[in-house]
């Protein structure tokens, strides 16, 4: 379970930011500003302290079956991950669509690192299969 670690410090760092910033989402347009939403979603769960909305609505089956795997349920691990959260907000720089896939670049707060973030369609929705690599 190689990228749950990488999972967990990714949510950890969208889990707080208490400051009311514009939607970086708001500079894309189709499927790239869809999948700029969700990343949004996931900052948004983890400021209201949604555990189960990520695992529901954020995170691919095949990522929450990951987790499970492990051993742990999907909730628990995404309150964790919540409870470690800093004071670092998600923002979108770039986002690239390929079919039924995506790619983000995400950068953490004003000038955090960026790191990237995969999603693939399921049920017609983006989910995000991978948070950080």
């Amino acid at each position: 379970m190689k990228r749950l670690p990488v999972l967990l410090a990714a949510l950890a760092l969208a889990g707080c930011g208490a400051q009311t910033q514009q939607s970086s989402a708001e500079k894309f347009q189709g499927e790239e500003r869809a999948v700029a939403q969700k990343v949004e979603e996931l900052q948004e769960a983890g400021e209201g302290r949604e555990p189960e909305d990520i695992c529901s609505n954020i995170l691919a089956s095949s990522l929450v079956q990951q987790i499970e795997a492990a051993g742990v349920k999907c909730a628990d691990e995404m309150e964790k991950a919540i409870d470690d959260a800093d004071d670092y907000d998600l923002q979108v720089q770039e986002v690239t669509v390929s079919g039924s896939t995506a790619t983000a670049q995400v950068r953490r707060g004003d000038d955090g690192p960026t790191e990237t973030m995969e999603f693939a369609k399921e049920n017609g929705q983006w989910r995000a299969t991978s948070l950080s690599s």
